[in-house]
C-alpha cells in the first residue's frame, strides 16, 4: 500500500492484538482538566479546497478532480492517534457520529497497546451527542500509488473502482515537482486505461507539527481514511493490503483497523485482499502491460526517479520479478542490470523484511541471484 511495510518485526507467537481493557503502557492518564486541548476549527468546509486549524495551525486539503466537503470525523480520524500519544484531547465544536467514535476508540486502544500513549479516544465533542450522516455516495475509490499492492488490488481484486485516489504530500512531497508530475501522469494514465477517474488530492497534513509528532508507519491508514472522508463523491475507499494476513505486525493499515475508521452512512473504509504474500502479488500482476510501464515501488526519492533501482524495496521487487519469470526492465527500474550485484550492495535487512526475501528461495532464481540472497540473509542475522 501507501507505505513500505518493511521495518517492523514479526509479532511473537501467541501475541494478542486485542485492545486492552484498560489503558496500556506508556503515557499515564492525566486528570481531564490537566490534558492539553487541541481545538479543531473548520475554516473552509466545501469546494475544491477545505481547511481546518488544529491547535491553531492550519491544514489544507485540495483537489482539482473531486469536490471536497469537510466533516469533523475526517479531521479527528487524522489527528486522534497523535493526540492520544501526546495525552491531548481534540476539542471539536460539532457533533460526531457515535459509530465512528466506537471504531476510532478501538483503534486508539489497539495503537496504545503497541506503541504506548493514552488508550482512551481523545475526543471532546459537545455534550457527547452523536449525529447520523446522510446516504453514502456511490463512488468507489482505490488508494493507488502505482506499487505492487496497488496494482494487485486494481488488477486482481473485485473492487471495480470508479476512482483511483492518489494523495500528493504523502509519499511524494508537495515541493517535489518532477516526481509529483510523473506520479500524477501515471495515475491518470492507469485510470484512463481501466475506465476510471483519477482523483488527485493535495495536502500539507504531514507538515503539521501535531500530526508529524507520530511515525507515518503508525498513522498512514488513518490519514488515507481521513482524505476519503473529505472527498464528496467517494462513498467507499479500498486501501491496498500491506502484510499477508498471516504475518500481521503492529502497523498503521491492517485488515482489522482500516474498517474501523468508517463513517456509517458517509464513507466505508475497506482493507484489500491480504490473503497472498508479497511475492504472490508480484506473480499475479507481473505480466500485465500496465505494470510493465508504470510499476512504482521506491520511497528513496533519488534524483527525481520513480524507482531508484538501488534501495532495498526496489531490489527486492526486481528479485521477485525475476523469480516469477518477468525480470524488471529499464522502463520501470533504471538499473535493471546485474541483479546479484545489486543484492550484494544492500545493507543488512531491517527486522521484518527477511521473511519476504526468504520467500524467494523457494522460487527458481538463477544461481548468482540465489547466492546473493543467501548472503544477504546471512549478514542480516
Amino acid at each position: 500500500m501507501a507505505s513500505d511495510p518493511s521495518l517492523p518485526a514479526e509479532p511473537a507467537p501467541g501475541r494478542s492484538d486485542s485492545p486492552p481493557a484498560r489503558r496500556s503502557r506508556g503515557l499515564g492518564r492525566r486528570p481531564e482538566a490537566a490534558r492539553p486541548r487541541w481545538p479543531v476549527e473548520i475554516e473552509l468546509a466545501a469546494g475544491s479546497t477545505v481547511r481546518a486549524r488544529i491547535d491553531g495551525i492550519p491544514i489544507e486539503v485540495a483537489s482539482d478532480d473531486v469536490a471536497l466537503r469537510s466533516t469533523p470525523e475526517a479531521w479527528a480520524t487524522a489527528l486522534c492517534l497523535p493526540a492520544a500519544r501526546a495525552g491531548a484531547v481534540l476539542r471539536i465544536g460539532e457533533r460526531v457520529d457515535r459509530r465512528w467514535a466506537e471504531g476510532a476508540a478501538a483503534n486508539v486502544a489497539l495503537a496504545a497497546s503497541w506503541w504506548g500513549g493514552d488508550a482512551a479516544l481523545p475526543i471532546d465533542a459537545p455534550r457527547r451527542r452523536w449525529a447520523r450522516r446522510g446516504s453514502r455516495p456511490a463512488g468507489r475509490a482505490l488508494c493507488f500509488t502505482g506499487g505492487v499492492d496497488s496494482f494487485f488490488s486494481l488488477l486482481r481484486g473485485d473492487h471495480r473502482p470508479t476512482h483511483l485516489l492518489y494523495v500528493l504530500g504523502f509519499d511524494v512531497r508537495l515541493d517535489d515537482a518532477p516526481r509529483a508530475t510523473a506520479v500524477e501522469a501515471t495515475v491518470r494514465e492507469v485510470a484512463a486505461a481501466i475506465g476510471a477517474e483519477a482523483a488527485i488530492v493535495r495536502t500539507d497534513l504531514l507538515a503539521h507539527p501535531r500530526f508529524a509528532s507520530v511515525s507515518w508507519e503508525h498513522t498512514h491508514g488513518a490519514a488515507i481514511a481521513a482524505v476519503a472522508h473529505l472527498a464528496e463523491p467517494i462513498g467507499t475507499l479500498v486501501i491496498p493490503p500491506s502484510y499477508h494476513e498471516g504475518r500481521l505486525v503492529p502497523w498503521g493499515s491492517r485488515p482489522d483497523t482500516d474498517p474501523r475508521w468508517s463513517i456509517p452512512g458517509r464513507s466505508e473504509i475497506v482493507h484489500g485482499d491480504a490473503s497472498g504474500r508479497r511475492i504472490d502479488r508480484v506473480e499475479a500482476i507481473a505480466a500485465d502491460p500496465l505494470v510493465a510501464r508504470h510499476l512504482r515501488v521506491c520511497w528513496a526519492n533519488v534524483d527525481g526517479l520513480l524507482n531508484c533501482g538501488r534501495c532495498e524495496k526496489c531490489v527486492r521487487t526486481m528479485a521477485m520479478l525475476a523469480a516469477v519469470g518477468h525480470p524488471a526492465t529499464s522502463a520501470t527500474f533504471p538499473t535493471a542490470g546485474d541483479l546479484a550485484a545489486a543484492i550484494d550492495a544492500l545493507d543488512p535487512l531491517s527486522p521484518g523484511t527477511g521473511v519476504m526475501w526468504e520467500d524467494l528461495l523457494v522460487r527458481p532464481l538463477g544461481a548468482p541471484e540465489r547466492g546473493a540472497v543467501e548472503r544477504l540473509l546471512a549478514r542480516s542475522g
